[in-house]
C-alpha cells in the first residue's frame, strides 16, 4: 500500500506504509518509491533535512507495483 496521493496525509499513515517509526529523521536517506506513468516505477532518497509532508504523497517503502518483486505487491504475487 502507497501513501495516498493527495488529501491530508497523517504521519501515522506514513509509517503505516514505511514502517520507520514517527521521527522524520528516521526517514532521512532512505528510499522511496512511486509510479511515474510515463516511466514506471521511479525511486530516489529521503533529503537530509527539512523536507515536506508531501514528499509522501504516492510513495511507498518498496517497489509495490512490480510485481516481479518478492514484496507484498498490489497484484497478490
Amino acid at each position: 500500500m502507497a501513501v495516498p496521493s493527495s488529501g491530508a496525509v497523517a504521519f501515522s499513515t506514513v509509517n503505516s506504509v514505511f514502517g520507520y517509526g514517527g521521527a522524520m529523521s528516521s526517514y532521512v536517506g532512505k528510499y522511496y518509491y512511486w509510479y511515474d506513468p510515463n516511466w514506471g516505477v521511479r525511486s530516489a532518497q529521503f533529503p537530509g533535512s527539512n523536507f515536506p509532508m508531501t514528499m509522501f504523497y504516492g510513495t511507498s517503502g518498496h517497489d509495490e507495483w512490480n510485481c516481479a518483486c518478492d514484496c507484498n505487491c498490489a497484484c497478490g504475487k
